[in-house]
């Protein structure tokens, strides 16, 4: 059943025109700066968009210190973000830090891609299962999702190792 919600999600997000796509994500923009929580944080765990994810890119304006994802064996760890910060596509596809130290102290924010989000707050992502094992161990502050509306969905079936989010941004 997952792989058909990915499938379909993927779809959707494909489908949508430029405009569209770039209204719900100012959208989204917006609603993340109004969240106090994100106004209170000082760490930021950001991803970098592929494809047809939703882009957040432009919150890298604010005056904070911006975190990205970098894949090391089976975990998932977050590198600080510097303007000269080199990024090189793994081989998921996913644009990521190059090189740095990662960080290894609480992240304060963290906004997670996903493929759809139920009404409980759990995702779903693509599968390898990155975020969940991170936020097991490593649980940021706040953690949130950022979704289109259509991929709000009623449930999503779960089991012990899903980690549910502290909510959601949808545009």
């Amino acid at each position: 059943m997952k792989n058909i919600i990915r499938k379909a999600m993927i779809e959707r997000r494909q489908a949508l025109s430029v405009d569209d796509k770039k209204k719900a994500d100012q959208d989204i923009i917006a609603k993340i700066r109004n969240d106090t929580r994100y106004q209170k944080a000082k760490t930021v765990a950001l991803f970098y968009p592929m494809s047809s994810e939703i882009d957040l890119l432009e919150l890298l304006k604010d005056h904070k210190t911006f975190l990205f994802p970098k894949v090391i064996g089976k975990d998932i760890m977050f590198y600080p973000y510097h303007q000269d910060t080199h990024f090189k596509k793994s081989e998921f596809g996913v644009s990521e830090p190059v090189a740095g130290h990662p960080y290894q102290k609480q992240i304060d924010y963290m906004i997670i891609p996903a493929l759809a989000i139920d009404k409980r707050g759990y995702r779903l992502g693509y599968g390898k299962g990155f975020y969940d094992r991170y936020l097991m161990t490593n649980r940021p502050k706040t953690a949130i999702g950022v979704i289109y509306s259509f991929q709000l969905i009623e449930q999503i079936e779960t089991n012990a190792f899903d980690q549910i989010l502290d909510g959601y941004v949808k545009g």
